[in-house]
């Protein structure tokens, strides 16, 4: 029994980890006050609307999604300003886009 609560806490745990990230990485300049590019990612409708450069994420298409690409500091435009994110939480992101990007 303590093994099931266990593993549907970690689930649970990283089922959160890309909203975590977002709140971390991206929110404080991409909100509804903010919306710095025209971009808040406060919601997925929001998201997906995108900003000046069009949606921040292709469900399922992590490869096609601005926000990875920002992310991975590949382009001309690197979020966030300063040292990329780490490699683990560029993945994190990715492996949630490919599987739909599902909002919580």
């Amino acid at each position: 029994m303590r093994l099931l609560a266990f593993l549907l806490c970690v689930a649970a745990s990283a089922a959160d980890q890309p909203f975590a990230i977002l709140k971390k990485r991206c929110l404080p300049c991409h909100n509804e006050e903010l919306k710095n590019g025209g971009l808040s990612l406060v919601d997925r409708e929001s998201a997906l609307r995108g900003g000046g450069r069009g949606p921040a994420f292709v469900p399922g298409k992590p490869e096609a999604s601005l926000m990875i690409l920002t992310l991975s500091h590949t382009g001309d435009l690197q979020m966030p300003p300063g040292p990329p994110l780490p490699a683990k939480e560029v993945r994190i992101l990715k492996e949630w886009i490919k599987n739909g990007a599902k909002w919580k």
